[in-house]
């Protein structure tokens, strides 16, 4: 476990802005053991006051607040003083702009707060790093201590590796040495990805990416990767060291961001966003492209007779196999809210485009959701508005949108538990 260093913590000045008084006394009580030149601010506009008046080595800030949040403040700052985001769950519109700005840390509520020392530590350890203020020997023992990094030879063999990120994966040291990084390597994480690296590392060129890895108990870690090729005296590779930066708080609130917590499907603002890129991606092919909107036929009279957690259960089912069916790197499954999912595919004819959405509600009904309150079977069933336009025939997403809800209308009228394909529905 990681030790909190009280003369390191001794010898900074914080600058924490937080407007909810008992988190505020909460966090200023515990931090103040350790950091005496600790100072607070209950809004932006006075984090900016005490900003200039007290120069910190770092700040750490709540997102939402009254007459100055904490992203408008960071803004107006402009600083690159090391930066913690205090966040939660319901602050996902504020964090998506934080996301942008250069953050260091991010730091889920209710606060951890030995982890938020530990946090403080590595922010100032890094930016200590950067500006180059420690001796030699003490560099080496806090590079080994802070920085999660990995030596392997010019085949991918790891011969050395950092105490930090030993901890990190679980391994320890002894473990790691004479494997290569596909013992930590998540098996969502395509070879491709492998590939394109040894292609760019093996011409001496830098590579940087983020990726998903697995640690010894199998936990998921999201890290960003710079892998540097190193070169000897004659200019061949001799070795490759691999930088690390720990992005897996990061990460699992980008998920809360674009991911529905009921069904574990896209969410309808991931949505918005992906038919834009589709759109985008299609018409550079010149490609067609698919969307269909699907609604569960009677579902209120569902939740009605069974209660909202069978109702949670049942939504669940159903969006497994909308994730099993949407199988491609070009599919992508959403719950747009309610009882209400769409998908969004590409390269399929109509005929194809069709076939598959009759599949997927035959899947659906295979599930046998006992339903004795609706109106077309005594099972849960689903309707389905399908539209396939080629790429040169998009306007724009709410026209895709329309024609398919339009789509689903008349399923609906039609005695639903059917997909209707809509008559704008063009071939490629």
């Amino acid at each position: 476990m990681k030790k909190i260093n009280k003369d390191l913590l001794r010898s900074i000045t914080v600058l924490y802005v937080e407007d909810e008084e008992m988190i505020k006394e909460e966090v200023s009580f515990f931090c103040e053991r350790f950091i005496s030149d600790f100072h607070v601010a209950t809004n932006g506009i006075e984090g900016i006051e005490l900003y200039e008046k007290v120069k910190p080595d770092i700040i750490i800030t709540d997102i939402q607040m009254p007459k100055m949040n904490g992203i408008e403040m960071l803004k107006k700052l402009d600083t690159n003083v090391p930066v913690i985001i205090t966040t939660a769950f319901s602050d996902i519109e504020f964090f998506l702009k934080a996301i942008e700005l250069n953050v260091n840390k991010f730091v889920i509520k209710p606060v951890d707060l030995r982890e938020l020392l530990l946090d403080i530590q590595d922010c100032i350890v890094n930016r200590r790093l950067k500006d180059k203020l420690f001796e030699k020997d003490n560099l080496l023992k806090i590079i080994d201590e802070n920085v999660l990094i990995s030596i392997t030879d010019k085949d991918g063999i790891i011969i050395d590796a950092s105490s930090s990120f030993c901890d990190l994966v679980g391994y320890t040291k002894e473990e790691l040495i004479g494997k290569t990084h596909r013992i930590v390597k998540h098996e969502d994480t395509p070879d491709s990805v492998y590939v394109k690296m040894w292609e760019t590392i093996s011409l001496g060129k830098t590579y940087k990416a983020e990726l998903k890895n697995k640690k010894k108990d199998g936990s998921i870690y999201w890290s960003h990767l710079t892998i540097t090729p190193v070169l000897n005296e004659n200019g061949k590779i001799e070795n490759y060291t691999a930088i690390r930066q720990d992005i897996t708080n990061k990460k699992r609130l980008e998920q809360l961001a674009i991911i529905d917590e009921v069904t574990n499907l896209y969410n309808r603002r991931y949505f918005n966003v992906t038919i834009e890129n589709e759109i985008r991606r299609v018409s550079r092919e010149g490609g067609t492209l698919s969307l269909v909107i699907l609604d569960i036929d009677f579902f209120k009279n569902y939740n009605d007779t069974y209660g909202h957690p069978s109702g949670d259960k049942a939504l669940l089912r159903i969006s497994n196999v909308l994730k099993n069916k949407a199988s491609r790197a070009s599919d992508f499954a959403f719950r747009m809210g309610g009882e209400e999912f769409s998908l969004i595919f590409s390269g399929t004819s109509i005929d194809e485009s069709l076939s598959y959405v009759k599949s997927i509600l035959k899947e659906i009904e295979n599930l046998q959701i006992v339903h004795e309150s609706s109106v077309c079977k005594n099972i849960v069933t689903v309707s389905a508005g399908l539209i396939v336009l080629p790429s040169s025939e998009i306007k724009n997403p709410k026209q895709l949108y329309k024609l398919a809800d339009e789509a689903l209308y008349e399923a609906k009228n039609k005695g639903r538990n059917q997909v209707v394909l809509s008559k704008e529905s063009k071939k490629g």
